[in-house]
């Protein structure tokens, strides 16, 4: 039996796994946790979908869940690389989803693999889980809480380049739905044009954003407010009655506090501006302290697998905060690829040399520090 980090990433890549099209990827990655003798189960999250929990029982603590997400972004457009042709070139693998965060999932069920190819065990239980939907509304994780996951301790092996993550922001989504009245392009003067109305909306939720930049935090620097989308208008010589803006902005809650006013100034050049604010999924801030348990268990790792062990914030948010204020366990962000560089951009990549060493890392970690005993390969 053996499985490499990136045998296991280049079968990932080549499996289309969009957010809400899960399900082969998901299968795939069941099938090789069986192979590797792990107690696997399918959890489904809703048609179609499903998050894969794998369990390798030793009965011992402390009990580690290992975790990730199987979406991926839309492949979109500019790609001079097939998307899903896994096409390795001058130490790096290609592909969307391979830096986010297929190469993290990868590394850890390698580590999985090679500790069973030697014949050793873990130093507690563990529990790996493949979950869906974190780029969209964290579906997965949501899902796993709800079930009454529990462990001692987790690593969600986001793209992190390597550094030991142990704290990140908060993303509340919401939409703001601006309505007018429809009527013929001919006679304008006759309806309401809610995208005319949307774009006096924007402009005031910039005047937002640029309020919250001078605001900094300490550590993750100011919170931002970022217009995604804007859909409005049904054909082209009808007046629109209808626009929607979505807002994907790295803030906290007291945000959605400014928004009225934001609104309210819209207001002065659209007097009839009739706009409805929707709150949508939100992501959990988290934070634990440095000298946490976890936090040195992995450093050790880190160095043992001669990765300096570097500790880091994180500007973006991900799933560790529901299992840490949700589920109570305390949770670290830590994997091979950099978001910034690679993440969600035509051309995904990950370094090979990088996901080696991540998987050699999770070895370490699943190890508990010892050192290996090197059973020979029979």
């Amino acid at each position: 039996m053996k499985r490499s980090a990136r045998g296991i990433l280049e079968n990932l890549v080549r499996i289309p796994s969009e957010t809400g099209a899960e399900q082969a990827v998901a299968q795939a990655f069941a099938g090789w946790c069986e192979e590797a003798g792990l107690e696997v189960a399918m959890e489904e999250v809703g048609p179609d979908r499903c998050n894969v929990v794998a369990r390798w029982n030793v009965g011992r603590r402390p009990h580690l869940l290992l975790t990730g997400h199987l979406d991926t972004a839309p492949v979109g457009e500019g790609w001079t690389r097939d998307p899903f042709g896994a096409e390795v070139s001058g130490g790096r693998l290609y592909g969307r989803g391979a830096c986010d965060m297929k190469g993290g999932l990868a590394a850890m069920l390698g580590a999985i693999f090679e500790l069973r190819r030697r014949g050793e065990e873990p130093a507690g239980d563990v529990t790996l889980a493949a979950v869906a939907g974190e780029e969209e509304d964290s579906a997965g994780t949501r899902a796993l809480v709800s079930r009454g996951v529990h462990a001692d301790m987790a690593v969600l092996s986001e793209p992190t380049a390597m550094r030991l993550v142990i704290s990140n922001r908060g993303l509340l989504n919401f939409r703001v739905v601006v309505k007018g009245a429809s009527a013929h392009a001919s006679a304008p003067e006759l309806g309401r044009n809610a995208i005319t109305a949307a774009a006096a909306v924007v402009v005031e939720l910039q005047a937002v954003n640029d309020e919250l930049a001078r605001r900094p935090h300490a550590v993750f620097g100011p919170a931002s407010l970022t217009v995604g989308t804007i859909h409005g208008g049904t054909r082209p010589y009808v007046v629109p009655d209808r626009c929607v803006s979505v807002n994907p902005g790295e803030a906290t809650a007291e945000v959605l506090e400014e928004i009225e006013p934001a609104l309210v100034r819209a207001r002065l050049r659209v007097p009839w501006l009739e706009a409805e604010v929707e709150s949508g999924p939100d992501y959990l801030a988290f934070e634990i302290p440095e000298d946490h348990d976890l936090v040195r268990a992995l450093k050790s790792a880190m160095a043992a697998a001669g990765v300096p062990p570097r500790i880091s914030s994180w500007r973006a948010a991900s799933d560790a905060g529901f299992l840490v204020h949700m589920a109570g366990i305390p949770c670290v962000l830590f994997g091979p690829g950099d978001i910034e560089q690679a993440a969600h951009r035509p051309d995904e990549w990950i370094d090979l040399d990088e996901l080696q060493q991540a998987q050699r890392v999770f070895e370490h970690l699943l190890l508990g520090g010892r050192p290996s005993e090197q059973v020979p390969r029979r």
